[in-house]
């Protein structure tokens, strides 16, 4: 049996996108420049999105690892707006929305039609699907926590934690920590996550703020119990790192492509997401570094090595899709709140 089918079940999403074949750019609109973080992921990108689209389409992409939700709100006020692309978490994305800091996608150029449901907004299309999941350093722990409820026990697991610095996926542990079901997270009772975040902060080393320190923490012994995004997990393990994760409970998230407003490039741009959203494209990022496609025909192209990493049907039972419904309008609180605790 082919585990790329029972992966893309798992995550519902709708059937068949025809490949996009961008077109030789247009005179004037020669160049892209694409937002995005750096590390293996640009990697990535670059040797399977960036260089390839720019020999098949001639447009030159210059990429910029800089990319922040308050960069591009600079941007925005300034007048000066130099990224076309700009990928964005989707906590960003709401942001953005909220501030109207993008400009209408170009379904004519990029094609939905076979992407995973609820992948795509009037201004922001999904670029992938990944999940913060549970760590462990596999030579400290042999039998890992499977639940939120389990990982916070200090009786069962007497080590220090690792935790992010933000308060999205911090929330949400907390109060499934305390045993409120997956189904029931939202909307987020801050009292109670705040209570449970109270019990824990003794027992953790560091509120990281980078997905390489969510994974040296654990690895180096500093924390025996830490969270992480999946694929920044499975390049650790494939290195030989001492890491583990289990996708009990695990909190979903979509990284996405969007087009800033007055965008110097926004043609280019729309060309660039068309051929990001390919199958073969999707497929290529899959197998390179354990991010989920959205684009149902990438799956038939995971190879088994690395579908082993990925999400099943019975992982996603229990997992969390991030709402980011409920996180727009409390963002700016939230983060506001979160700081202030995390200093006091």
């Amino acid at each position: 049996m082919k585990p790329a089918p029972r992966v893309l079940l798992s995550l519902g999403l709708a059937a068949g996108l025809a490949a996009a074949q961008p077109q030789h750019a247009a005179a004037g609109d020669d160049t892209v420049v694409v937002a995005s973080w750096g590390g293996s992921i640009q990697e990535v990108l670059t040797k399977v999105l960036f260089q390839p689209f720019e020999k098949e389409s001639g447009i030159h992409v210059i990429a910029d690892d800089t990319s922040t939700i308050g960069k591009a709100e600079a941007m925005a006020r300034s007048g000066n707006v130099a990224w076309d692309v700009f990928m964005a978490s989707d906590q960003d994305v709401a942001q953005a929305e909220e501030d109207h800091l993008l400009m209408p996608l170009d379904w004519k150029v990029i094609p939905k039609a076979d992407l995973m449901q609820g992948s795509a907004t009037a201004d922001a299309i999904a670029a992938y699907t990944y999940g913060t999941v549970m760590t462990y350093n596999t030579k400290a722990i042999t039998k890992p926590p499977r639940s939120w409820a389990e990982w916070w026990n200090t009786g069962t697991y007497a080590c220090r934690r690792t935790m992010r610095n933000v308060p999205v996926d911090d929330l949400e542990m907390a109060v499934m920590s305390s045993g409120v079901s997956t189904g029931k997270v939202y909307p987020i009772d801050l009292a109670l996550a705040y209570k449970q975040l109270d019990a824990i902060q003794p027992n953790v080393v560091s509120f990281w703020d980078s997905g390489a320190q969510s994974i040296q923490l654990v690895a180096e012994g500093s924390a025996c119990l830490g969270i992480a995004w999946n694929n920044r997990a499975v390049a650790a393990m494939k290195d030989g790192q001492p890491i583990g994760f289990v996708w009990d409970e695990a909190l979903i998230h979509h990284d996405y492509y969007t087009v800033m407003k007055d965008a110097p490039h926004a043609a280019a741009a729309m060309k660039l997401i068309a051929y990001a959203m390919r199958a073969d494209v999707q497929a290529k990022i899959a197998n390179a570094i354990a991010l989920v496609p959205v684009n149902m025909q990438a799956f038939s192209a995971i190879e088994p090595a690395m579908a082993k990493y990925m999400p099943t049907a019975e992982n996603l039972t229990q997992a969390v899709p991030v709402d980011m419904t409920w996180w727009a309008p409390n963002m700016k609180p939230a983060y506001r709140k979160f700081s202030a605790w995390l200093v006091r």
